[in-house]
């Protein structure tokens, strides 16, 4: 008996292969663009490169001109994954969250290079530059809930604020929800006594 070639259903498979491939390698040109854009000003040379051919990848280097770190998408599972290179304990991070994975990218950076950190915040600090204490706290509060998937309790824990105090300010800037945020903010307070008890 002859046996048929398997040439569609390797057809099918190697498309497949090719198309998360080439979704990879556009998310990794776009986080790219972003961390190039992110150090524009950090040197004549930004701290990371792309890289193509078969493993795309991003690398990341220090001021030394090493390459530290670098960043892949897992084939599996569409991750993107961090390593460090340059520590025996190096740090491993895998993640959905591009945001997550530039605090991440940034704070190995900052590890290792005194001058890229106060580019990066008086950067950051120049963008707030005319705008009211009011309208910067509010952006913060609500881009650290965003960070936070909004998880109240985790939100106001990384802002150093009691969980009451982030309901009142997310009161003032969403009366139509407030008594919804009142009644959780209770509930979690109550729970979390009775825990002590």
């Amino acid at each position: 008996m002859m046996k048929r070639p398997s040439f569609a259903r390797d057809y099918g498979f190697s498309a497949a292969m090719t198309a998360r491939d080439v979704q990879s390698q556009a998310r990794l040109d776009v986080l790219f663009e972003e961390l190039r854009e992110l150090f524009s000003g950090a040197g004549n040379k930004p701290p990371v490169v792309l890289m193509g051919g078969s493993d795309p990848h991003i690398a990341i280097r220090r001021a030394s001109a090493n390459i530290s770190a670098r960043v892949t998408i897992d084939a599996e599972n569409g991750l993107y994954v961090f390593c460090e290179l340059d520590r025996t304990a190096g740090i491993v991070l895998a993640t959905a969250s591009e945001e997550r994975l530039i605090d991440e990218i940034v704070a190995h950076l900052s590890a290792g290079d005194d001058d890229l950190v106060p580019r990066t915040i008086d950067s950051a600090v120049g963008i707030l530059v005319g705008q009211t204490m009011e309208d910067v706290e509010r952006k913060l509060i609500l881009q650290t809930l965003r960070h936070c998937s909004g998880n109240l309790t985790h939100t106001a824990f990384m802002l150093g604020i009691s969980l009451t105090a982030l309901c009142s300010k997310l009161a003032v800037y969403f009366p139509d929800t407030a008594k919804g945020l009142s009644k959780r903010a209770t509930g979690v307070a109550r729970s979390t006594e009775g825990d002590r008890r």
